[in-house]
């Protein structure tokens, strides 16, 4: 019911618990209906059965217990595709057993029918509105008893005066179901004429063809008892926050966690007294020089139950109420813990089951904008799956737990009791060709917004794909009170505008990678600027149609079909911007955004402040970066004219100037393609723990596939930057996307990173000449004034010491010279007046018999001095002579000049030398913040990395600001809008459709190498053993850990010399380069200096070097065996035949792409040998994946042959 607040303007929904005590009962106890029906089946039971069924269920197999599904289905479109022209139908919806002979059912539901409706042949009829077939069905069923239940639907024929008639059916497993996706095509077989039924009992094979293809949604998921375990807290607490300036600072915080049991329960209603919500405080912490931080929730507390399925847990939300005050004792707060509530952070559930880190932005109820955001809070929630009412968490099954895509949510995850935001996409208009051999694209959408990520069914091989979908994202406040009209005007606008823009995209699906088909941002302010117009939850409400006899009978009516005047954006023909691949279409979107039910007339959000204005200043400002550009290049060519410094930073577009270095500020958006600096680009990823180890991420993000433009190969220069959503998104791209979002995560871990843009050498082609190309990596500054270059190409960490200082240590430096100065200046005034008494006795001295006496000439005198040789011919025009000062105050600049792009002299020391860079220039680094240009040397080994004054010099700065340094903020900061301020990373592939891929890879490179070795006329043999194929995939997996490992780290490096290697070390090293020879061996330790992450005193890295020793060992043990299998011939091991020898090369790909690594095994000399000169041998193909975040995948083939043995 609706239900008005005292100035009688906010609407808020409730259920009405009285009027509905159905509803009521399973709002309180959602799975109550379950319950007593299992009560009801045990009281007909005997307590012997029982006790038997109970004591069965512990014992048997994982596969065959009895788990609980929950089962969603909705009809979305139909097309009739018999014989005639048009059909009057509906279709009858059941779950039935698949032996039709067996008497009782495990699952208990009626039948459900659709709507009649006319179909006309080979036209698709999709609904405006999906049909909800069934909405939270309950039932019981074990993982091996999927496969013996289908879901049939039946299609009959509506006749007016007889009885229906049976026109097919069709039918799908439930096995099926719940392994694939849940937007399904679903056929419908036509019934069989009497002599196919007699072909099939004979057991013949009989063809079938189809009357209806149906459109339908099945969501069916396992129902879990979750457990939640909150680890590892921090609080930071905003800077310069006005209400931390009166001493609150300064008092004790501690956390209240509000997390919810189960499906209905909410979370931001805490106030309210509910059984569906768990309520835990923490301990009172006070602040010091380090982050707030809680280890765990305290002693004795269990995780926290939630109950329900994947997708009833993602669509929740967890609430964290700060609290400050002042406490004298150190113990356990009871459920009110007292002080005062100074913020409440809230955080969507949506990642909980693929990342376990969690961020939350701490908010406050206040009326001025700059005392809204307190801070954030920083954590870990793991979430571990244990199947409802079993008490083992760690079952092991077969093939995993069964699970469905991550794909939007239905109506029936929707609470009756939230306010949502719907976005209805209707279709898309002249979409660009992904794919070239089909001359189409497989579009989908993505929807993002509060960072929510929902994403529509994939529609293959179309350019104008007809969608009809929503989305649906609920409203959540972290106070209810912000629906009250005082505060609708000032906090409620705040709390809207933190959500941050509407984001639809459109991409190509692809198993590899995806492609951009183009996107779009909408704004709240202009949905809320919109015109009012009737919509139900699911759109606009449905036209009502006259019986035969001119009668409109009453229908009752759902929650999400009752019509609300609300505001409508029109987002028809729409133009979607930011697709890559060229097309002569302008591509459009049809679409629609509301809120259900609507905002207060009175609540708007404010345009963010950008467009033309900010064009304008990041224009100017990239003029006057421009300009400082030009001044340096001038500087660096009158010292060092030969240098790389030197290049020009501005390309000839007549001339076309090769080899440049430029200093770049500013980038295209991505999507709207307006100027954006380039501190706009990176954003703060909030990874697991385990992730950022330096090794495993740089591994990560070395296995996202690297794709150059066209433009960037041919001339070397980096033409455009991605933010990492989109890099994610797409999962392939240059260099610079690799950098940017490496960054971001290092960011996100509260690392000082920064995005470099510098130059390297490269040879197009042997002896070709070497190119100048620009080249992006990523730096960090560690502690103890190392400064840590990460390489994405080559997953290498170059460690620099003694590069930086804090800026407090810098202050100090700075103010004891100034001391040293004072008291200098002091000396040399005492002194002045004995140089004044040696200066006049030295002119009374007598000078020697053959000294000229000292003259004075003066700047004008030098012109009259005589010349030697021929007189210069007089001119027509006079030019100035410059005089001599002028010549000497041109020296002492470029003398200064000089010192300042040198090369800085204590680099030079053993103890500070680094010549093992790849890089040839550094020119400007960036993070979320500022951009810098090298004002200093260009070789980034050669200078120091203090960022920000004070320097050690007054006058020009090492590092050029493109934002003011001064302790004064620059006001133009603050206009900067990231391109995304919230990132979602998709979940890892699932295990079954990694090995799907794996056999598709195998079965591709079998095919290559047989049409390669055809060639040359020679026949091609593969074998497959089995116990090979387990011995190379547990090889394969070291070689994976051992890429994630840290090479400063490895023990035999710290030996002295490379004789003291145990041969168990040399093979593992050996495979790590690909050679053999000492100097390939040695060059992998490359770092002479040592390493910031093995400090003892780094606090970040505790332990790091030992758990790396340790694991170095562990993959040394494990390659150790299969390297003996083979030297040894084990039969056992890798079933050779007799006579045969076993021998192959394993190779890593960053991306997998079959045409990639096609055409990367074409160039390779080991595959080449295997197609020209081997003979009377058997080939062997392994493939091993490992699914990383985002979806990408970490790629190896073995490629193996078995030859005959040679004689000797």
């Amino acid at each position: 019911e609706a239900e008005e607040d005292a100035d009688g303007d906010a609407e808020t929904q409730q259920l009405d618990l009285e009027n509905d005590p159905e509803e009521a009962n399973q709002r309180r106890n959602p799975f109550g209906r379950l319950a007593r029906y299992y009560q009801q089946v045990a009281a007909r039971t005997p307590a012997a059965v029982k006790r038997g069924a109970a004591k069965s269920q512990e014992h048997l197999k994982p596969e065959d217990r009895l788990r609980v599904w929950e089962l969603m289905l909705s009809l979305r479109s139909m097309k009739y595709v018999g014989g005639e022209s048009t059909i009057d139908t509906f279709f009858a919806f059941s779950l039935l057993p698949v032996d039709a002979g067996q008497k009782k059912s495990k699952i208990r539901l009626l039948p459900e029918y659709s709507p009649a409706c006319i179909l006309q042949k080979n036209q698709e009829k999709v609904l405006e509105s999906p049909f909800s077939v069934w909405r939270t069905k309950l039932f019981r069923l074990s993982y091996n008893d999927l496969a013996k239940y289908q879901l049939k639907v039946a299609m009959w024929r509506v006749s007016k005066y007889t009885f229906n008639t049976y026109i097919g059916r069709g039918d799908r497993s439930l096995q099926k179901i719940v392994w694939n996706d849940a937007n399904v095509n679903f056929a419908v077989k036509a019934k069989l004429t009497k002599e196919q039924e007699e072909k099939r009992k004979k057991g013949k094979k009989v063809a079938v063809s189809d009357v209806a293809m149906l459109g339908l949604t099945i969501n069916c998921e396992e129902v879990f008892d979750f457990q939640l375990q909150f680890e590892n807290w921090t609080l930071e607490l905003a800077e310069n926050h006005p209400l931390l300036k009166d001493g609150r600072d300064k008092e004790s915080k501690c956390l209240r966690f509000i997390v919810p049991r189960n499906k209905h329960a909410d979370a931001t209603k805490a106030s309210r007294p509910t059984n569906n919500l768990h309520q835990v405080v923490v301990k009172w912490k006070k602040p010091g020089k380090e982050k707030l931080n809680w280890t765990n929730l305290g002693e004795g507390v269990e995780p926290f139950r939630f109950r329900g399925t994947r997708t009833a847990l993602q669509t929740q939300c967890v609430v964290v109420q700060v609290h400050s005050g002042t406490v004298y004792f150190d113990a356990q707060p009871t459920r009110s813990p007292g002080g005062k509530v100074i913020g409440t952070a809230l955080m969507n559930l949506t990642s909980v089951l693929e990342i376990s880190v969690f961020s939350g932005k701490v908010k406050d109820l206040q009326t001025e904008e700059k005392k809204f955001l307190v801070g954030t809070v920083t954590g870990s929630i793991k979430a571990i799956m244990c199947s409802m009412d079993m008490k083992d968490p760690a079952e092991n099954i077969k093939g995993g737990r069964p699970s469905q895509p991550k794909s939007s949510v239905t109506v029936g995850h929707l609470k009756r009791s939230e306010q949502h935001l719907v976005i209805r996409v209707q279709k898309c208009d002249h979409l660009a060709v992904a794919d070239p051999e089909t001359a189409s694209s497989d579009p989908y959408l993505r929807c993002t917004w509060d960072n929510m990520l929902q994403r529509s069914p994939v529609l293959k091989e179309t350019l104008r794909p007809v969608f009809n979908f929503n989305f649906f994202f609920p409203v959540r406040l972290f106070n209810p009170k912000l629906r009250k009209r005082n505060f609708q005007d000032n906090a409620l606008q705040f709390e809207l505008a933190s959500k941050g823009d509407i984001n639809i995209q459109v991409w190509d699906d692809d198993d590899t990678s995806s492609d951009s088909l183009g996107g779009l941002k909408l704004s709240l302010s202009k949905l809320l600027k919109s015109k009012k117009q009737e919509r139900t939850l699911l759109g606009a409400p449905p036209t009502i149609q006259e019986d035969e006899e001119g009668e409109v009978g009453p229908a009752a009516k759902q929650w999400f079909e009752q019509e609300k005047w609300t505001r409508v954006y029109d987002g028809a023909q729409s133009e979607l911007t930011g697709c890559p691949i060229p097309n002569p279409e302008t591509p459009l979107i049809y679409f629609e955004a509301y809120f259900y039910p609507d905002w207060p007339e009175s609540v708007t959000v404010g345009e963010t402040e950008g467009g033309d204005a900010d064009n304008e200043l990041w224009m100017k400002k990239k003029e006057e970066w421009d300009s400082t550009c030009k001044k340096f290049h001038k500087i660096y060519l009158d010292v060092y004219p030969d240098a790389i410094g030197a290049r020009p930073c501005f390309s000839d577009e007549l001339k076309q100037t090769p080899n440049l270095r430029r200093f770049p500020c500013m980038a295209a958006h991505p999507q709207t393609t307006e100027p954006l600096p380039l501190m706009a680009f990176p954003s703060k990823i909030i990874t697991p723990q385990d992730l950022i180890k330096p090794a495993t991420l740089l591994h990560w993000i070395n296995c996202f596939t690297f794709s150059n433009s066209s433009r960037q190969d041919r001339t070397g220069e980096i033409d455009a930057w991605k933010d990492p959503q989109t890099f994610l998104f797409s999962r392939k791209g240059p260099v610079q996307d690799h950098a940017l979002l490496l960054a971001s995560v290092l960011l996100g871990a509260k690392k000082e990173a920064y995005v470099c843009k510098g130059t390297i050498s490269r040879r197009e082609y042997p002896n070709a000449p070497v190119k100048l190309v620009e080249h992006a990596w990523v730096m960090t500054r560690e502690q103890q004034g190392w400064v840590t270059f990460w390489e994405p190409c080559t997953r290498e960490m170059y460690h620099l010491p003694g590069r930086w200082k804090r800026k407090d240590e810098r202050e100090k430096e700075r103010s004891k010279r100034e001391r040293a100065g004072k008291a200098q200046e002091l000396a040399l005034a005492d002194n002045e007046g004995e140089d004044e008494e040696l200066a006049e006795e030295k002119e009374g001295t007598e000078q020697f018999a053959n000294e000229m006496p000292d003259l004075c000439l003066k700047a004008e005198d030098l012109d009259d001095l005589p010349t030697v040789g021929r007189m210069p011919k007089a001119k027509s025009r006079v030019v100035k002579k410059e005089n001599f000062r002028d010549k000497q105050r041109k020296e002492n600049e470029r003398l200064k000049n000089g010192e300042r792009v040198a090369p800085r002299r204590e680099f030079t020391d053993p103890g500070l030398l680094v010549d093992w860079l790849p890089y040839d220039s550094i020119d400007c680094v960036f993070d979320d913040k500022n951009i810098w240009m090298n004002g200093q040397n260009h070789h980034p080994a050669c200078i120091h990395y203090n960022l920000e004054p004070p320097w050690e010099k007054e006058g020009d700065p090492p590092w050029v600001s493109y934002f003011k340094q001064n302790n004064e903020e620059d006001p133009d900061r603050e206009k900067v809008r990231p391109v995304n301020l919230e990132v979602v990373i998709d979940p890892a592939m699932t295990s079954d459709a990694l090995e799907r891929r794996e056999r598709e890879m195998v079965s591709e490179m079998e095919e290559n190498m047989r049409a390669a070795r055809g060639r040359e006329g020679r026949d091609t043999l593969f074998a497959k053993p089995a116990k090979l194929g387990q011995q190379l995939t547990q090889f394969l997996t070291q070689l994976e850990e051992m890429r994630m490992l840290d090479i400063d780290f490895c023990p035999a490096f710290k030996k002295t010399s490379i004789g003291e290697w145990t041969p168990e070390e040399r093979f593992m090293l050996k495979l790590r380069c690909g050679s053999d020879k000492d100097e390939e061996l040695l060059s992998q330790q490359y770092n002479k200096h040592g390493s910031p992450f093995g400090a003892k005193d780094n606090d970040r890295y505790k332990g790091y070097e030992q758990e790396q020793a340790k694991r170095w060992n562990a993959v040394m043990q494990e390659l150790n065996k299969f390297n003996q299998a083979i030297e040894t011939k084990d039969k056992v091991v890798i079933e050779v035949p007799k006579g045969k020898i076993f021998d192959g090369r394993p190779m890593h790909f960053s991306t997998s792409d079959k045409e990639d690594i096609r055409t990367h095994l074409l160039q390779n000399e080991t595959f080449k040998e295997m197609v020209a000169d081997k003979k009377d041998t058997t080939f062997v193909v392994h493939c091993k994946m490992f699914a990383k975040l985002g979806g990408v995948q970490s790629t190896w083939l073995y490629l193996g042959w078995m030859e005959p043995q040679p004689s000797e």
